[in-house]
């Protein structure tokens, strides 16, 4: 009998130490995923800050390209020079929309949940396909420095536009379709 109770302390003694063991290993799995999951909001914090300040060059290069194209004829130059200026601005919207999607795909590497990193793979598409939208958009400006007439210009501008418009509705698609997924699951995403 006293062997008994002996073998019966011991088992509880190994299930305590396992149980506690087990609990160590959960505590230390949370922490884990923990980690990750901060360490992906702040790559996506700094990625959303990367748009927060590639939309101001964007506003830059649009404003820029808006002056460009009411500037008389006769001070071609004048509109020349403006056209260069948003070339440089539509370049640091677009360095900003990469950096984006890098920051994005950054996070998405990382130990988190599959709808969490199918969201962040969404990001990553939206804002490459932003960033070569952007990078079309610079043709236009571009086209008033290269073109000799008024109907090459013309003609330049119109297939920009329709592929810059293409873009742009596969980008929105694309954050539909993250937005979508946020939505569906809320728990999974900080406001």
């Amino acid at each position: 009998m006293e062997t008994m109770k002996m073998n019966t302390k011991a088992n509880q003694s190994v299930c305590s130490a396992l149980m506690a063991g087990l609990l160590l290993f959960g505590v230390a799995s949370q922490r884990s995923i923990g980690y990750e999951t901060e360490k992906a909001n702040k790559l996506v914090a700094e990625g959303n800050a990367a748009i927060d300040e590639g939309k101001k060059y964007f506003a830059d290069a649009e404003e820029k390209k808006t002056r460009m194209l009411q500037t008389d004829v006769s001070h071609l130059a004048e509109a020349r020079t403006i056209a260069r200026e948003a070339i440089r601005a539509y370049d640091q919207a677009e360095e900003k929309a990469k950096e984006a999607a890098g920051k994005y795909e950054e996070a998405s590497k990382l130990k988190l949940s599959d709808v969490f990193k199918e969201y962040l793979a969404l990001k990553v598409k939206e804002y490459n396909k932003r960033a070569e939208a952007i990078e079309t958009l610079k043709g236009i400006p571009q086209a008033l420095i290269d073109s000799q007439n008024r109907s090459s210009f013309v003609s330049r501008v119109s297939a920009v536009n329709e592929k810059a418009e293409r873009l742009h509705k596969e980008a929105e698609d694309l954050s539909a379709q993250a937005d979508k997924l946020q939505k569906d699951n809320p728990d999974l995403f900080k406001k």
